[in-house]
């Protein structure tokens, strides 16, 4: 080598054939040198890497997908769930005549409680957790329990009807021949209301969002019981009624000639009255937003809320579940929103918007996301929320050993979900 930092070519022997010499060349690196920084990317490179990234952030949006990081759960736990409950910070899990709460943070087991005959598991205000049960000797039962403690707050032998606010709507025992229903406080069980029910009344079915009254046929009167205070707040006459609906906000009469009467479950007026629209088996009425929809299996038909004319008919029977003004769940079945036949349509028109394939639905519907989920495989099992504006699928977790859809509540910020083994939790 030299000493002066030039390059210089040396001979190497054999390298070539017939002994041919190739140049090897070396160069005198002075003490004080330093391998030079590394350029900056240009420009071009860095525009050339934004759209590369881009590129692969649009695919997945376009796909509909959008994945965390993370899919695992926060906890997951051996056991059967016959019924489940969330509230902020803990997850209530019945199975085996017992009832166990869980810490959303971590999984660990809270307390521990034997029931018998589990019907309802309840979250309410304040750190309460309300038990409904029916035994074997139909002696149903109502207990309201601290969910930090598992400690017996109150506790009734009643059935529970519902909830509308801080108040549990219950009845029973019978006295006599009549049934009384009572609106006891969730705080500490003290009978906020009493009223003897005859036993000729007809209590209507609800179709969509839950309410604090209950509309009531008797022979002749149809009437609405606001539930936080139990007064009956609408009396008026009806003509002989075989069932009774309440379609959010009105209530639908079919009376024994097959005609059908809309009164508006408020003031009690009476809306319209015309002959059933198809006639069919498994009749029902569902909410389709700003319409009734009449659904038998023959078919939906959509009826004007005030006039009862016919707005648009679909060939398949749906349940459904409006989101906004222009989408709406439907389900081809009566069974539930958990299933392949899951769709959004339009309920001004009844036109399919899209369907959530290949997710099949949970049946958990908050706002304009249904909980899905989708087999593909052992330890491909992923659970995710459709959304019906956007119809992008947000995948939140993944299942290793679901042979088959599992059961599922959810809360503003979890998802509880058992399979036949075991139950696990996930953040949404």
């Amino acid at each position: 080598m030299t000493s002066s930092g030039n390059v210089d070519i040396w001979p190497a022997v054999g390298t070539r054939p017939a002994g041919r010499l190739d140049p090897v060349i070396e160069i005198d690196r002075d003490v004080d040198w330093q391998p030079p920084e590394p350029r900056p990317w240009s420009t071009r490179t860095r525009i050339l890497a934004a759209g590369v990234t881009a590129a692969v952030a649009a695919t997945v949006w376009f796909a509909g997908i959008a994945t965390p990081n993370d899919l695992a759960p926060i906890f997951r736990r051996a056991g059967t769930a016959e019924a489940m409950a969330l509230d902020d910070s803990r997850a209530y899990v019945s199975g085996g005549n017992a009832v166990r709460a869980y810490q959303l943070s971590d999984g660990a087991q809270l307390w521990f409680r034997r029931v018998v005959g589990l019907a309802h598991l309840i979250a309410l205000d304040d750190d309460r957790v309300a038990i409904a049960t029916v035994d074997v000797g139909q002696r149903p039962e109502v207990w309201v329990l601290d969910g930090r403690t598992g400690a017996v707050l109150w506790q009734r032998q009643t059935r529970y009807v519902a909830r509308a606010g801080d108040v549990l709507v219950v009845n029973g025992p019978r006295d006599g021949d009549t049934l009384p229903l009572r609106g006891l406080a969730t705080t500490d069980g003290t009978p906020r209301w009493t009223v003897e029910m005859e036993p000729t009344v007809m209590v209507a079915g609800v179709t969509g969002p839950l309410r604090t009254d209950q509309v009531e046929v008797l022979p002749g009167h149809l009437r609405v019981r606001d539930l936080t205070s139990g007064r009956v707040v609408v009396d008026t006459e009806q003509d002989g009624a075989i069932s009774a609906t309440v379609v959010n906000g009105t209530a639908i009469l079919v009376d024994q000639q097959g005609m059908i009467s809309a009164y508006d479950a408020g003031d009690g007026r009476r809306l319209w009255r015309q002959p059933t629209p198809v006639h069919g088996i498994f009749e029902s009425f569902a909410d389709c937003g700003r319409y009734l929809c009449h659904v038998n299996d023959r078919g939906t038909i959509a009826l004007e809320r005030l006039t009862g004319r016919r707005a648009w008919k679909a060939d398949k029977r749906y349940l459904t579940a409006p989101v906004d003004e222009e989408h709406m769940f439907v389900a081809e079945t009566f069974e539930g929103f958990d299933g392949s036949g899951t769709a959004v349509v339009d309920p001004r028109n009844g036109g399919v918007r899209t369907t959530t394939a290949p997710w099949r639905g949970l049946g958990v519907i908050e706002d304009s996301e249904l909980l899905v989920w989708r087999y593909d495989g052992p330890r491909q099992q992923l659970i995710g929320l459709f959304d019906a504006v956007s119809t992008r699928t947000r995948i939140i977790g993944r299942a290793d050993d679901w042979a088959a859809a599992p059961t599922c509540v959810t809360s503003a910020r979890h998802v509880l979900c058992a399979s036949v083994f075991e139950i696990a939790v996930w953040p949404r």
